[in-house]
């Protein structure tokens, strides 16, 4: 982008919020990748089109390409005075029926959705039944075989509290620290073989939250026990930790800020 053109560069302008969810089906993932369809890379072009103006679309998460969202946050800077209401509908207007914004308005200034962000809640929906619904399988990942839930739900509270997730990224994960917060670690369990996991915490590394999830499918499958979770945060090696559990079953739930 020109530096010179961009929004974010033009001292009275505003920041706008966005509220956005959207269906991770058809893109490579939140992040603008080269010659990839993106969520960011779609809602910029369309967010640029609206505003008249290039813009540079910051975004709370990055999530994994599959991933699904039901409470994404977004922000731009414009020196418009348009109304929010009014942009609102010129964005839904044109965005894809995948990509909706649910609310939008003003921030104050200095509001970033990523280094604002206190926490941030994910869900993993599973299926352990025999057939998956038809109309859910781009929603849920399918458990085959016996699970035991009373283990699973045991090793979700060693999640619980401050360690070095080293062992839980991806190899490809760059961030420099390691050490994350988690508040909440629990399981659900719905009707008709439908489960899920519930995970909120200050920050997540690189597909932190599937590898929780695959790891937690092991334990209740009996490959290790939640008692050795201990052991295999000290190790910070992602090679004793379980699967990555397929993207589809993960929706970002819920992002918390400190005005909220």
């Amino acid at each position: 982008m020109n530096k010179t053109s961009s929004a974010e560069h033009f001292t009275d302008a505003r920041t706008i919020k966005l509220v956005l969810e959207y269906d991770g089906t058809a893109y490579a993932g939140w992040q603008i990748q080269p010659d990839a369809r993106t969520v960011q890379g779609t809602l910029q072009e369309t967010v640029k089109t609206v505003m008249n103006h290039p813009v540079k679309i910051n975004g709370a998460s990055r999530t994994d390409a599959g991933v699904h969202a039901r409470h994404q946050v977004a922000a731009f800077r414009t020196p418009s005075r348009r109304p929010v209401s009014v942009i609102m509908k010129g964005l839904n207007a044109l965005l894809p029926d995948d990509i909706r914004i649910r609310e939008i308005s003003e921030a104050p200034e200095g509001f970033h959705p990523r280094f604002s962000a206190l926490s941030k809640t994910y869900r993993y929906a599973m299926f352990t039944g025999r057939k998956l619904p038809v109309f859910q399988r781009l929603y849920t990942a399918q458990i085959r075989g016996q699970i035991d839930l009373s283990k699973m739900e045991k090793g979700a509270e060693f999640f619980l509290g401050t360690h070095d997730f080293s062992s839980f990224r991806d190899s490809q994960c760059s961030a420099k620290t390691t050490v994350r917060e988690i508040y909440e670690s629990r399981f659900n369990k719905l009707q008709n073989g439908h489960l899920e996991y519930i995970i909120s915490g200050n920050r997540f590394l690189h597909h932190m939250v599937r590898i929780i999830a695959g790891t937690l499918i092991w334990i209740g499958r009996g490959k290790i026990k939640a008692e050795e979770l201990p052991a295999l945060f000290e190790k910070k090696d992602r090679r004793y930790a379980g699967p990555t559990a397929p993207a589809k079953g993960l929706f970002l739930e819920n992002i918390c800020f400190k005005e909220d």
